[in-house]
């Protein structure tokens, strides 16, 4: 999405484990139409300040969800520019569409990042069911919200929307953010696109400026900024990575985006052209495979250990797939804080069916969920109980001899 330049500040205060209400005063409410007062304001635990008018439930599901994401902007930020965002950020949350646009969301949009002198905030539809569709969205927009938190301006366009599609990506677990997942239908549209000459040159792409960025909003512009992006990072074993680096703080520190480029790149950018197509063009179908299965077995993982605080075992994986297939799986209810969306479940159990073979190995007191993989990966998803708690939620990966080894290693930020 587009980054909407005008705000009014937003205020508030509260509370936390069921989430308290401090009451539908708001100072400074972000809209254009001054007539809805309705949100309620919540100042949880972590990175947000959420007005509201969604379900203490969905809410707590943006919550928990947002707090991670947030924690791996936080990360990746500071690890570039050193620094911290250190006060809460405005998230304005509509359940009705209608409302989201009333109070100033873009029309067709379902999440915006909007800001001017007085100050900034993020805004979404968020009544509906929160698909991944949805949470690229929040994802993407949250980015370009904490970016301009943190270091008090934008990136240059292509790596601003880049870097936000990056995130956009990112998968949740229950216990940590995961990004570095190319989705194959994306991989094949990058392929697809860079195949038929759909996507700038990599000099013209650099060069756009939010103007022309924001005049036409073409879905092509967002898949070759994204696809450069993870192309820095991650080919040639990373090998770009800290020269990416050192271009953004260079443009952080006062030259311009070109400058900064040609410092650290060079100014030959038909090699760096040949190079980038070079690796989209090579990348095996479903790159990210095992990725997205650690992904998945780490979210399995989550529910099997609190089924295990809640004094029910499981001896086979068939037993405790099918418990949690039928409704008979144990699991913490809101607003219980080990409660996990059952969204969250859903998916998993519905992902697991093409990952693999699923056993359970029970010979120590804490079971541990195991994905064979068809090319003879073995993932062992594993965790720990401390004071009736569920810690310590991870997947070991074992590959076997003839496994070819993942383009991206799984990135994981865990709280």
């Amino acid at each position: 999405m587009t980054i909407r330049h005008y705000y009014k500040w937003a205020v508030g205060f509260i509370l936390a484990a069921g989430m308290i209400f401090s009451g539908p005063k708001v100072q400074g409410y972000p809209k254009n139409n001054l007539g809805s007062t309705h949100l309620k304001v919540y100042n949880a635990p972590g990175f947000y300040t959420f007005h509201t008018d969604v379900s203490l439930k969905k809410l707590r599901q943006i919550w928990l969800r947002m707090n991670f994401v947030a924690e791996a902007y936080q990360q990746r930020l500071h690890a570039i520019f050193g620094g911290a965002v250190t006060h809460k950020l405005p998230f304005y949350i509509f359940k009705k569409a209608h409302e989201y646009y009333k109070d100033g969301g873009m029309p067709g949009s379902a999440g915006v990042f909007e800001y001017t002198y007085k100050g900034q905030w993020l805004m979404a539809i968020g009544g509906g069911q929160l698909n991944h569709q949805i949470w690229h969205v929040i994802q993407h927009e949250g980015f370009h919200q904490f970016t301009f938190a943190f270091i008090h301006r934008f990136l240059p366009a292509w790596a601003n929307e880049g870097t936000a599609e990056f995130f956009g990506e990112g998968l949740f677990t229950g216990s940590s953010f995961v990004t570095g997942w190319l989705p194959p239908y994306r991989e094949a549209l990058i392929k697809y696109e860079i195949k038929h000459n759909k996507f700038k040159t990599i000099h013209t792409m650099r060069e756009m400026s939010y103007s022309k960025w924001n005049d036409v909003l073409m879905g092509t512009n967002y898949d070759e900024a994204w696809s450069m992006i993870y192309f820095l990072a991650y080919a040639n074993g990373g090998r770009y990575a800290v020269p990416f680096t050192q271009y953004l703080r260079l443009y952080r520190h006062g030259f311009d985006a070109e400058t900064a480029w040609d410092r650290v790149f060079g100014d030959n950018d038909l090699a760096f052209q040949r190079l980038y197509v070079k690796y989209w063009m090579n990348l095996p179908p479903n790159a990210t495979a095992e990725l997205y299965a650690r992904v998945q077995t780490e979210a399995l993982t989550n529910f099997l250990a609190r089924a295990m605080t809640l004094k029910q075992r499981f001896y086979s994986a068939k037993h405790f797939l099918a418990a949690a297939k039928d409704g008979t799986l144990k699991v913490y209810h809101f607003p219980n804080r080990l409660w996990l969306p059952p969204s969250l479940l859903t998916h998993a159990m519905h992902e697991s069916m093409g990952i693999g073979t699923w056993s359970i190995a029970s010979a120590s007191r804490l079971p541990k969920l195991i994905c064979l993989m068809p090319d003879g990966t073995k993932l062992i998803g594993s965790f720990h109980i401390n004071n009736g708690r569920p810690m310590d939620v991870a997947v070991k990966v074992i590959r076997g001899s003839k496994t070819k080894q993942p383009t991206n290693g799984l990135e994981t930020v865990a709280q």
